[in-house]
């Protein structure tokens, strides 16, 4: 496993965790998490945010977003990132299962941020019915996922 420098390897080495998941199980993303401890944020969460915007390849998409949630919910790493921003790249393509993404939201910008930002959104259906799943992780409304 190499150091991750840049947001790019972090992806690389989530997808790479993913892959070797079956040989390996839960091993690869243990070291990674470790590993990560001593990177920037910033860079954390872009890498994070790049696994959950692009989907994930169609046979391992949940592992892969599981993996950066799970990185999420264990660094818990802070980012100024604009949420705004964060969100319109998430959305579309975010497995709603993954919960450890809208706890994560909650824990860095806070539920005023959220209702904040979520008022303003311009969102196609697909991204309403996921905003409506993330009130409903965090208990925002009683609209159900």
């Amino acid at each position: 496993m190499n150091f991750p420098k840049t947001a790019s390897d972090v992806k690389h080495e989530i997808l790479l965790s993913s892959d070797k998941s079956k040989e390996f199980g839960d091993l690869r993303i243990r070291q990674l998490i470790h590993i990560l401890s001593e990177v920037e944020p910033e860079v954390i969460v872009e890498g994070v945010v790049q696994i959950f915007e692009n989907g994930g390849r169609t046979d391992r998409y949940s592992q892969e977003q599981e993996f950066a949630g799970k990185i999420l919910e264990t660094i818990n790493p802070k980012s100024c990132k604009d949420l705004k921003e964060v969100l319109l790249r998430v959305l579309k393509n975010w497995d709603k299962s993954v919960e450890q993404l809208p706890f994560w939201l909650r824990d860095n910008y806070g539920i005023g941020k959220l209702e904040e930002t979520f008022a303003k959104l311009d969102l196609n259906e697909i991204e309403a019915g996921k905003l409506n799943t993330i009130r409903w992780w965090l208990h925002m409304n009683k609209t159900s996922a």
